[in-house]
């Protein structure tokens, strides 16, 4: 009896090594392109968009970006948090099964709560978190401010999400550094270069440049594709903003992957898109 594909195909038969290699083939593209989507929970999901680099969107209510970095294979580099304590617990337990690092390092890009929302969790497993001076002293200063303009957001019906901002705790990072004289993290295989431009979306925001991947993770400062105006420029800096931006376009000409803090991740046009918002 012939095979299956013989006796209903009115064409030539395939030999079972090419139908092998073909889906071999389509096997390592996807894998290659494709992002492979975790969902820890309904408004909680991580994507890996490359072979050692993770997106961690939360939803709170309003979407945010922080990043998974395998550096080696004890060491991973989480820059930013989600937005509660609760979330970031999830993310490390998720990092601690996937992944089994024995050291986790995290790294705070600005003062706002998607930038640090997680911080008490993180110290309380012991984690080290590395962030500005400036940042510390915005917290000091207007933590309690971004709380308030944060609920007064916020529909009465989300509760919730109301109750978690009042009781949130926020906590500065530890290993605190100058921001004027930035600061270069070399764990496992990858270097990391933290990095302060000048005021923009916020007075603290920093970027983080990872060199062998040639990836930027750009935070608050930087818009994706998909944004039409500069959101939330309470904080910000609109005259410094664009001299910002440039000064990163400068530094980091081989960039080829930009994550923003909210929306969809590309390659360097989101630079140029950002410069664009701040022109109109």
């Amino acid at each position: 009896m012939g095979s299956f594909l013989t006796d209903v195909l009115p064409f030539k038969p395939i030999h079972m090594k090419h139908i092998l290699f073909t889906f071999i083939f389509i096997l390592i593209t996807s894998l290659s392109f494709g992002q492979v989507t975790d969902t820890l929970q309904a408004n909680l999901k991580i994507t890996q968009i490359n072979s050692n680099t993770f997106i961690v969107t939360h939803y709170f209510p309003w979407n945010s970006n922080s990043m998974i970095v395998q550096a080696s294979d004890k060491e991973v580099v989480l820059i930013d948090t989600p937005y509660t304590n609760e979330a970031t617990k999830k993310v490390i337990e998720w990092i601690d099964d996937k992944l089994q690092p024995k050291k986790i390092i995290a790294i705070n890009t600005g003062f706002h709560v998607d930038n640090l929302g997680g911080n008490t969790y993180l110290r309380s497993k012991g984690i080290d978190i590395y962030g500005a001076e400036i940042t510390v002293r915005m917290l000091k200063e207007r933590s309690e401010a971004t709380r308030k303009q944060l609920i007064s957001w916020l529909r009465p019906d989300q509760k919730d999400i109301i109750k978690a901002y009042k009781e949130l705790i926020f906590t500065a990072p530890n290993k605190v550094f100058d921001e004027n004289k930035g600061l270069t993290l070399n764990v496992g295989k990858l270097t990391f270069d933290i990095y302060y431009p000048g005021e923009s979306h916020s007075p603290d925001n920093l970027v983080v440049y990872i060199q062998e991947s040639n990836l930027l993770f750009g935070g608050c400062m930087i818009k994706s594709l998909g944004s039409k105006g500069l959101g939330f420029t309470g904080d910000a800096n609109i005259d410094q903003w664009p001299k910002s931006v440039r000064q990163i376009k400068e530094r980091y000409p081989k960039v080829k992957i930009v994550i923003p803090h909210h929306g969809k991740w590309g390659d360097s046009k989101l630079l140029d898109h950002t410069l664009y918002l701040l022109k109109k």
